[in-house]
């Protein structure tokens, strides 16, 4: 079992969004009628300083869970997924666990990328709006806008890989990282401390199949919520 880890420089993230940033944005996306409490989370200010790190490609493959947990993908792989589709489904602590058996069978310290990490790498190291760019295309990502209505083969959109070639970082499944949901600082007085509404209070990333174009946006916090219950994911670790 082989995993494509790519090295991604280290660098600043700043991220973060005035609300008249952050409302230009929520405005931009009325016609999918979505409520501002999305897009508010994106209030406030954060510096993160991102280490050097090794990412795979694309988010893990059924293929490459069952080398670590057949049974976890008996119980989740749906019918007509092959080996080289997305992992789905998985709770938050079955991704954690399948990322650092991922990293003893290759003999690397894998683990889930952090928020902060994986917008860092969407970004592409400037402040670009979706991987690829700043201009939507639904061609470049299997979201709900494409149609595929389901997960494809990790790396079916090469058009949408972002600058340091990781593909399927928006799109395909929805991704989990490791850091738990909380306010950025300085955030507006609406958003909430804390998601209670939420199935983990982990972050995910990226959107899946059945989201819209608004969770290509490489600043869009999200979560999983009802009726999905689970999400895929992508794994990290220091370079040699």
């Amino acid at each position: 079992m082989e995993l494509d880890l790519v090295e991604v420089p280290g660098g600043t993230l700043i991220t973060g969004q005035t609300l008249e940033e952050a409302q230009a944005t929520w405005r931009a996306h009325d016609d999918l009628d979505l409520p501002w409490h999305y897009f508010a989370k994106q209030t406030g200010s954060l510096t993160a300083e991102i280490e050097p790190l090794a990412v795979s490609r694309t988010p893990v493959t059924w293929a490459q869970l069952e080398a670590v947990d057949a049974r976890l993908v008996e119980r989740l792989r749906p019918a007509g997924a092959g080996g080289e589709h997305p992992a789905d489904r998985l709770s938050w602590a079955e991704a954690d666990e399948a990322a650092r058996k991922l990293g003893a069978l290759v003999g690397r310290a894998l683990r889930l990328p952090s928020e902060w990490e994986w917008e860092f790498f969407a970004r592409g190291g400037d402040d670009r709006v979706y991987p690829w760019g700043d201009e939507f295309d639904p061609a470049r990502v299997n979201l709900a806008e494409a149609g595929a209505g389901s997960t494809e083969p990790v790396g079916s959109r090469p058009a949408g890989a972002s600058v340091a070639g990781l593909l399927d970082l928006v799109g395909n499944v929805d991704e989990w990282t490791g850091s738990i949901y909380a306010p950025l600082p300085g955030a507006h007085w609406t958003v909430p401390r804390v998601e209670t509404w939420s199935v983990d209070p982990h972050v995910t990333r990226g959107g899946s199949f059945e989201h819209h174009r608004d969770l290509a946006l490489t600043r869009r916090r999200h979560a999983v919520y009802r009726p999905w219950s689970g999400a895929g994911f992508r794994v990290v670790g220091p370079l040699r």
